[in-house]
C-alpha cells in the first residue's frame, strides 16, 4: 500500500516564514549537543536484511570515490582538479541515526539490491504534522546492488525531529528508516566590538562533519548591504565541527553600529542553508597598543567613529615628566571614513620613556583621551672578542617593535678611522616581527685586528629614525 501525502500548503509557508524569524532572530540560545550522542554520517541499510560481506567500491568518471565496508562505515575520497588524492574521510552509519540540521542533507543507501530492479523509491517526510510535506526521492543506482538517495533538509523546512523514510524497490516497500534531527549549533561572538580592534570575530560549533563549506555573509545595517561582499565571505575550518570567520572593519568603511552576520553551510552537492547569525554592536573611540618600545621611533594613536563631516582633528600630545613642557599639537591624518590618525615622534619628546598622554579634538571640540607607555626593552646579542678565522661575527637585537620598517648597522673599524665605512649604510635582516641581524664580514673591512664599531638606527614607516645602540667588537688574529 503507498504512503497517502497530505498537502497542507498555507500552513508550511507560514510554518517555514515563522522557522526563519525564528533562525536569525534566538541565534544566541541553541539547543546544545549532548557529548556523548553518537552521529552518523548517512544511512545503509540492506534490502534482504543479510549484511554485506564484501567491501563495495564506487567508482566516478575512473576515480575510486566511495569504499563502504563491512560494518557500513565509509571511507571517501577527495581529488583536486588534477586527479592528485587531496584526503581521504571516514564516516559511519550508526543506529539511532542522527544527524546535524547543519548537515544540510544526508545521504540514505540501500544495499544488496537484484540487478533485476528498475526503480528504487524513497518517500520522505517529517513527523510532525504527518505527511504534509512528503517528497518522494528516485533513487540513483551507483553501483551494481547499491542505491542511493539524499534528504535535503530544507525541502522539509529544514526542521528538527523524527524523518521517516520508507524504501520502495519496484513498487514494493521493502525497507523503512528514521532519522532524529537535531539542532547542534553553538555561536561564539562578542556582544559589543571596538573600531580599534581591527576586527571582531565569530565562530560556530556543532556543525556536522559532512557539511563541505561554511560562508558568513557579513554587512552593516547603515545604509542596508551596500556592504555586503560578494562571493560571500568563506569561513576557516577550525576542526571537524568548528569554523570561523573574521570581519576586519576597513571592509565595512570602519562604521559604527550594527554589523550582521550570517551564516550558511553547503553539502558536497551544492546544497545551502542558512544555520544561524549573529549582531554585534561596533562602536568608536580611540585605539593603539597601551605599550611600546622606544625603538619604535614612532606611535600612532587612532579615533575612530568622528562624523564624516569632520573637517580637522588635533592630537595635542606630551609626556607625564614634567607635565605640559614638551607639549606638540599634531595634525592628524584622515585614513578612512571617520577614522583619523597622529604620528608621535619621541625625539619631539625628548626621547622621554613613560607615560604619553594624548587628547583629541574634533574641530576644536573634544572627543577623546589616549595614554600609552614607552619603555625601553632591547637586548642584544654579540661577542665582545671575535677571531678573523671565523671569517665575520653576527650582531642581533630583540625587542624591536613591529612598525619598524628598518635597522642600518653603520660599521667600521677603529684602524684610520671611517674609511671602511660602507654607503649606504649595511640594512639589517629582519628574524622576526621583533628581532634583526647583521652580519659583519672581516674582508669588507680589509681584514683588520683592532676594534669594530657599529651604530645603530631604527627606522619607522615615515622615514623618521634615531639610533638605539653603540658597541664595539674586539677582532683579534
Amino acid at each position: 500500500m503507498r504512503i497517502s501525502c497530505i498537502r497542507i500548503k498555507q500552513f508550511r509557508t507560514l510554518l517555514l516564514s515563522c522557522l526563519l524569524i525564528y533562525l536569525f532572530s534566538v541565534l544566541h540560545s541553541p539547543v546544545a549537543w549532548a557529548e556523548d550522542i553518537k552521529t552518523s554520517s548517512y544511512i545503509i541499510v540492506d534490502m534482504a536484511g543479510t549484511p554485506q560481506k564484501q567491501k563495495i567500491f564506487v567508482y566516478n568518471r575512473g576515480r575510486l570515490e566511495t569504499e563502504i565496508l563491512q560494518d557500513n562505515s565509509m571511507i571517501q575520497y577527495t581529488y583536486d582538479a588534477n586527479g592528485n588524492l587531496l584526503k581521504r574521510t571516514k564516516g559511519y552509519s550508526v543506529e539511532p541515526y542522527v544527524f546535524s540540521t547543519s548537515a544540510v542533507s544526508y545521504d540514505i543507501y540501500l544495499k544488496n539490491v537484484p540487478e533485476s530492479v528498475r526503480g528504487v523509491n524513497f518517500p520522505t517526510w517529517t513527523e510532525l504534522y504527518g505527511q504534509d510535506d512528503i517528497e518522494w526521492i528516485a533513487g540513483e543506482k551507483v553501483n551494481p546492488g547499491l542505491w542511493k538517495c539524499t534528504v535535503v533538509l530544507s525541502r522539509h523546512g529544514g526542521m528538527t525531529g523524527i524523518y521517516n523514510t520508507h524504501i520502495y524497490v519496484d513498487g514494493v516497500m521493502v525497507r523503512g528508516v528514521t532519522a532524529q534531527l537535531q539542532n547542534t549549533i553553538k555561536i561564539i561572538s562578542p556582544s559589543t566590538a571596538y573600531l580599534a580592534d581591527g576586527f571582531y570575530d565569530v565562530n560556530i560549533e556543532g556543525v556536522s562533519r559532512t557539511v563541505r563549506e561554511v560562508r558568513f555573509p557579513s554587512w552593516t545595517e547603515n545604509n542596508g548591504q551596500d556592504d555586503l561582499e560578494n562571493p560571500w565571505i568563506m569561513g576557516e575550518k577550525v576542526n571537524d565541527t568548528t569554523w570561523k570567520i573574521r570581519v576586519p572593519f576597513a571592509k565595512h568603511n570602519f562604521e559604527t553600529g550594527n554589523y550582521f552576520t550570517h551564516i550558511y553551510s553547503f553539502d558536497k552537492y551544492g546544497n545551502g542553508t542558512g544555520i544561524g547569525g549573529t549582531t554585534i554592536s561596533v562602536k568608536g573611540g580611540t585605539g593603539g597598543s597601551k605599550e611600546t618600545d622606544i625603538t619604535g621611533v614612532s606611535y600612532d594613536v587612532f579615533i575612530y567613529g568622528l562624523d564624516p563631516k569632520v573637517q580637522r582633528v588635533q592630537f595635542p600630545t606630551w609626556t607625564a615628566y614634567k607635565d605640559q613642557d614638551d607639549i606638540e599639537w599634531i595634525d592628524g591624518v584622515k585614513v578612512g571614513n571617520g577614522v583619523w590618525k597622529a604620528t608621535v615622534v619621541y625625539s619631539k619628546h625628548n626621547s622621554e620613556l613613560g607615560k604619553y598622554i594624548t587628547h583629541i579634538y574634533a574641530d576644536g571640540t573634544f572627543a577623546g583621551v589616549w595614554e600609552f607607555t614607552v619603555v625601553n626593552t632591547l637586548k642584544f646579542t654579540y661577542p665582545t672578542v671575535a677571531y678573523l678565522s671565523s671569517g665575520f661575527y653576527d650582531i642581533t637585537i630583540d625587542g624591536v617593535p613591529s612598525n619598524v620598517t628598518t635597522v642600518r648597522f653603520p660599521t667600521w673599524t677603529e684602524r684610520n678611522g671611517q674609511d671602511d665605512l660602507e654607503n649606504p649604510w649595511i640594512e639589517g635582516e629582519r628574524l622576526t616581527s621583533t628581532s634583526w641581524r647583521i652580519r659583519i664580514p672581516y674582508y669588507k673591512h680589509n681584514n683588520e685586528t683592532g676594534a669594530y664599531n657599529t651604530h645603530i638606527y631604527s627606522y619607522d614607516a615615515y622615514g623618521n629614525s634615531r639610533i638605539i645602540g653603540m658597541l664595539s667588537v674586539e677582532v683579534k688574529n
